[in-house]
């Protein structure tokens, strides 16, 4: 098989090769012949490629579907991902010195890829998809299903056909061109002169064909893709014209140095593209360095939390944290930009859980932000103008704007005017609108005076001279103009908390727990690291774990009278070993008593929908999975208030009843 023909036998000729790879795909004009073959019972054009030192080739690119089950997604619910493979079958290609090959290699190409259409840098880099092999027997067998302009020809035909338009590629503007470009570049290159192969050589009786007629040419089916040719030359004038302006911008000393350097790049790039493996070894890379073992705790160690007729408690979760808008920056960017951004859950993995008596504190304070905001009349006019009409309106105020930004501004209002009484269409009937509108701004009451203190204003601030409208009305008249000042929406808030502990150990078993407690969070909040070996490299820091906050009462059940909180970081924690202002201690130093505060801010906004019995479901993990109590504490609770914890499949947001304070 041949391998070292320097034409081009993959699935596609990018575009920076194409000076010295040219290409005809049949069917470009009336007068060009369509060699098609068929490959497994399909019939598909057959390229004939050139390149500049006389070998060529015969190619036939046959696109394939490829399906995968990927994981299912909002974006993808089926799992299933399609891609379009174009693979090179090579019949056979001939080199400069006519040596005649049957079969060859040509890799494949990937036009469309999730996060990606066609080459990283456009067609103008070399495709680097799988190497396909066409054998011997293969290239022989598809050049034996050859028809030309739909009817059978011979192999010798067939043969003769590609020669021919090879040399049609030869005689073409877009190769003269180039023999032009070498020499003057003094190469000595004698571009595309196609070697004569042992078939042509050979044939006895010259190749005959009728004329095109498309209406018998075999239909192309859409998965068919033809790339367009670049030959043209005496086959189609005005084709070759169009083509060969596309191609002489490849044929520039630039291009030629930028040919061998830009398959470099590609490779780089390529290297350093981020893959679901690259995140998924970032997630991994922090594992390691979180440090030893956080472990649960619970604090008194007599207490009765859980129990039927226990007492009320919290409950406070740690988890691993997990990007919850990943999909933002590596997901589908038309659904962020038509759908918006979907959050997904934050809690990626269950590490521990600490209990701790109720706080003698609990306190919320639910906030959002509003902020004034003004618009005087005529703003709002020329607002709705250029909401209306941007072409015209906008369009006259930037041009006016250019001499003056008084001008430009009254001549916007004028556009405006005009606009919603027709438009303008440049005859003596727009000097009659123009002089109405002006009548109906000077005998309103009031407007022509705010006409004037604005076009004042503005021509004042032309020469240096800062005086506003406002300023010119209040002196002037003792007035100032409507502003229509209006409390707008401006954003959701995060929500703080702020929670103490007084804890007294009154045995060593205690005393471990309140150190484990203390510990939970002092770790839980640290960033970490690539290791767990303190004092080591780091190239990246991890985020800190994140928490949830849970208020119970008996039976492990949800306290609806207080609210809830979502998922949070703790951003400080505060202990005071001394809190009766002297030091305290057991055997070996133990503080008897220490108080513990801890800082926690929600990491997204409460917003009016988290009001709702309705909680997203799927990959998201949004919702908490609900299971009926008797399954984990007996049957005497209630299953339409109990909502059990299972840490490790827990999500972030609640179903809230109508009977619960909510957030």
């Amino acid at each position: 098989m041949a391998e070292n023909t320097r034409v081009s036998t993959d699935a596609r000729v990018p575009n920076i090769l194409r000076k010295v790879n040219l290409i005809n795909t049949g069917g470009a004009s009336s007068n060009n012949q369509v060699l098609r073959v068929k490959i497994n019972g399909r019939s598909h054009f057959v390229q004939v490629r050139l390149h500049a030192d006389g070998g060529y080739a015969a190619v036939a690119v046959q696109r394939n579907e490829i399906k995968k089950q990927v994981p299912k997604s909002r974006l993808n619910p089926s799992g299933v991902e399609t891609t379009k493979v174009d693979r090179p079958w090579v019949i056979f290609t001939v080199d400069k010195d006519g040596k005649r090959t049957y079969g060859g290699k040509g890799r494949t190409h990937t036009p469309i890829e999730p996060g990606k259409t066609g080459n990283l840098l456009g067609d103008n880099l070399p495709f680097t998809g799988k190497l396909e092999t066409t054998t011997e027997a293969q290239g022989l067998a598809q050049a034996g299903t050859a028809t030309i302009n739909g009817e059978s020809v011979t192999q010798a035909q067939f043969e003769n056909m590609v020669f021919t338009k090879a040399k049609v590629l030869g005689n073409s503007s877009a190769a003269k061109d180039v023999q032009q470009q070498n020499q003057n570049l003094g190469t000595g290159v004698d571009a595309f002169v196609p070697a004569i192969s042992e078939a042509a050589a050979e044939a006895p009786i010259p190749l005959q064909v009728r004329p095109h007629n498309a209406e018998n040419d075999p239909a192309v089916t859409d998965t068919e893709l033809q790339p367009g040719n670049n030959d043209a030359g005496v086959l189609d004038t005005n084709l070759s014209n169009n083509i060969v302006k596309g191609t002489q911008e490849f044929a520039s000393e630039a291009g030629d140095k930028l040919k061998d350097f830009l398959p470099l790049v590609q490779q780089f790039l390529e290297d350093f593209s981020i893959s679901e493996a690259d995140i998924a070894q970032f997630d991994k890379m922090f594992r390691k360095g979180g440090g030893d073992d956080i472990e649960n705790a619970e604090y008194p160690l007599d207490n009765t939390y859980g129990d039927i007729r226990g007492q009320d408690y919290v409950t406070i979760d740690q988890f691993i944290y997990q990007p919850p808008r990943r999909d933002q920056i590596f997901g589908n960017s038309i659904s962020n930009a038509t759908e918006g951004n979907q959050r997904r859950t934050p809690l990626k993995e269950f590490v521990a859980r600490v209990k701790l008596p109720m706080p003698n504190s609990i306190q919320d304070s639910n906030q959002v932000g509003w902020g004034k905001d003004v618009m005087n009349n005529l703003s709002a006019a020329l607002t709705s103008g250029v909401m209306n009409n941007p072409i015209l309106v906008g369009g006259v105020g930037m041009l006016g704007s250019t001499i003056n930004p008084g001008i430009g501004q009254m001549g916007a209002l004028l556009a405006a005017g005009m606009a919603q009484s027709g438009g303008i269409d440049g005859n003596s009937s727009d000097i009659a609108k123009a002089q109405a509108i002006a009548k109906k701004l000077s005998s309103a009451p009031g407007a022509a005076t705010f006409m004037k203190t604005n076009l004042g204003s503005m021509i004042l601030g032309a020469m240096g001279v800062n005086v506003s409208p406002e300023s010119l009305l209040a002196r002037g008249f003792g007035v100032i103009p409507n502003s229509n000042l209006e409390l707008l929406f401006n954003s959701p808030s995060l929500r703080t908390f702020e929670f103490n502990w007084r804890m007294s150990a009154r045995n060593e078993k205690e005393a471990l727990q309140i150190k484990k407690i203390i510990r939970f969070f002092k770790q839980g909040m640290a960033a970490k690291t690539v290791n767990n070996s303190a004092g080591g490299r780091s190239l990246y820091l991890g985020s800190p774990n994140v928490f949830r906050l849970q208020y119970r009462t008996a039976n492990k059940k949800i306290i609806q009278g207080v609210n809830r909180i979502k998922p949070c970081a703790v951003v400080g924690t505060a202990v005071n070993y001394t809190p009766d202002g002297v030091w305290s201690a057991y055997d070996e130093g133990q503080p008897v008593s220490c108080t513990m505060s801890i800082n926690m801010s929600e990491l997204e906004p409460v917003y009016a929908s988290d009001y709702s019995e309705k909680v997203i479901k799927g990959e998201g993990r949004r919702s908490q999975d609900r299971t009926t109590i008797e399954q984990f504490v007996g049957p005497l609770a209630d299953p339409n208030q109990a909502v059990v914890d299972i840490p490790q499949k827990d999500g972030d947001l609640y179903s809230i009843r109508p009977s619960e304070v909510g957030y």
